[in-house]
């Protein structure tokens, strides 16, 4: 999937929690899409839902606060913006016609844990909204598969105050300590019985000058014990970070 306008910078609203994690761990955690706010993601027309094998790590384009994703994606407002610059993961190639990869060659297939992961493409899908059921519910079946990238594009237009660019990956069981020509049998036979990942995330490390450059904006409910806790995480795991006040402070009770 390519993205239609380039964009330079993302924005990622989150919980003072999850900032903590992604600075210990310098990672930023994707989930699957069956866990997502939007329970209708992922449905076809002709096949079962296909959400669960969808990790998605979302973020905005909007460089502008908005209340309505401070509100959502923040506990009471209390949280923060992070802002990093593209590309936010490295880029791994496989071989020549797979060049933009977010996962190296020796992780697409976990044989020990039952999984191999079949779409990894290093460039944020941007999300279109629409209320056409035939995007919103694809058809998906081939005569030779199944055409996955139809899922995970598109919205309703109800969500499209979040101008959401999200990185995925597409993660699919397949038997434990198989060999590997019994791959291809193995997860079709898994797909067609609906049986889950044997994973509910999966993290990827964010590019090394990305994260140095990264901008953290505070929430306009913050509270001052939130920013003495944001400002010990900051220097002691990327003393770097540019720290930024609410450009809404003061505006919202």
């Amino acid at each position: 999937m390519n993205v239609s306008k380039p964009v330079e910078k993302l924005y990622h609203y989150t919980s003072i929690n999850s900032l903590a994690l992604i600075l210990q761990s310098k990672s930023i955690r994707l989930g699957r899409l069956d866990k997502v706010n939007d329970p209708t993601e992922g449905l076809s027309s002709d096949f079962h839902s296909m959400a669960q094998y969808f990790f998605i790590s979302s973020w905005t384009s909007n460089s502008l606060e908005d209340f309505a994703l401070w509100n959502m994606y923040t506990p009471l407002m209390r949280g923060v913006r992070i802002e990093l610059e593209l590309p936010l993961f490295p880029t791994f190639s496989i071989r020549k016609d797979i060049n933009n990869s977010l996962v190296d060659a020796n992780n697409f297939i976990n044989y020990k844990e039952g999984y191999f992961i079949a779409s990894a493409e290093n460039t944020p899908v941007e999300i279109i909204y629409t209320n056409d059921e035939s995007l919103l519910t694809p058809s998906i079946k081939l005569e030779d598969g199944l055409f996955l990238k139809a899922l995970s594009q598109y919205k309703r237009s109800v969500w499209k105050i979040e101008q959401e660019y999200r990185y995925q990956l597409i993660i699919m069981p397949i038997d434990r300590n198989i060999e590997p020509l019994e791959v291809g049998n193995s997860y079709s036979r898994l797909l067609s019985i609906q049986t889950p990942p044997p994973l509910d995330t999966y993290f990827l490390e964010i590019r090394k000058q990305a994260f140095q450059n990264m901008k953290i904006c505070l929430s306009p409910k913050l509270l001052a014990g939130d920013r003495a806790i944001i400002e010990a995480l900051v220097n002691t795991y990327n003393p770097s970070a540019i720290i930024q006040e609410s450009t809404v402070s003061g505006f919202i009770r």
